[in-house]
């Protein structure tokens, strides 16, 4: 009984887990495209961009406030 315990711990972890990697993506900031301004791609910080001519946050989630965009 203890052992399916542990598994079901493991089991909701691992979910838990995968379901934050793919917004874990918004943390990039290289990701900037090519040609963008250079506030593209910039860390957002308490949800707005603190630079001019970015006027929106993208991807914000658990891990980071999202990052730059047009």
């Amino acid at each position: 009984y203890k052992m399916k315990r542990h598994l079901a711990y493991v089991a909701i972890f691992l979910l838990c887990v995968l379901s934050l990697m793919p917004s874990a993506k918004s943390c990039d900031t290289k990701q900037r495209p090519i040609g963008a301004p250079e506030c593209v791609g910039k860390a957002c910080v308490k949800g707005e961009c603190q630079d001019h001519g970015c006027t929106r946050c993208v991807g914000p989630n658990l891990w980071c406030q999202g990052y730059c965009d047009v």
